[in-house]
């Protein structure tokens, strides 16, 4: 990874830290009822999982300087995810009328239901934001 520039690998670990936060949070919730508690720990997980991977990562690269085409590749990413999260919650808004008009929804246990599926939306989407941005830096745009 030394021919990676100081975004790249920074994106590298912002990717490494969302599998290893995101991938035991999604095993335990199928498995388990999620609680407040737990979506509450995963983010802070995420935080000090950010902070440490981006702090080492820092220290380690020496050319840390943006240029335009960073600049290009990150408005890419945003522009991907901000596509995917706003497709994902009119899909999602849609799913939520059809089971209101069955009479499907738990209203007991739609506040947390909600806040698990929008995390997961964002989750989701920082992951095409990610992946894109690593793709375009892959074929030099």
């Amino acid at each position: 990874m030394s021919t990676l520039s100081y975004q790249e690998k920074s994106l590298y670990g912002t990717l490494a830290a969302d599998l290893i936060v995101y991938i035991p949070y999604c095993v335990y919730v199928l498995h388990h009822p999620t609680t407040l508690t737990h979506i509450v720990g995963t983010i802070l997980l995420l935080i000090v999982a950010q902070i440490l991977l981006q702090s080492i990562i820092a220290i380690a690269s020496r050319n840390r300087i943006t240029d335009e085409r960073d600049r290009h590749i990150a408005g890419l990413g945003y522009r991907n995810a901000y596509f995917a999260l706003v497709g994902m919650i009119l899909f999602g808004m849609g799913l939520l009328w059809l089971h209101a008009v069955h009479g499907l929804i738990n209203p007991n246990h739609m506040g947390l239901h909600f806040l698990s599926v929008f995390l997961g939306m964002v989750v989701l989407s920082e992951l095409i934001k990610i992946v894109s941005q690593l793709i375009a830096y892959r074929r030099t745009i």
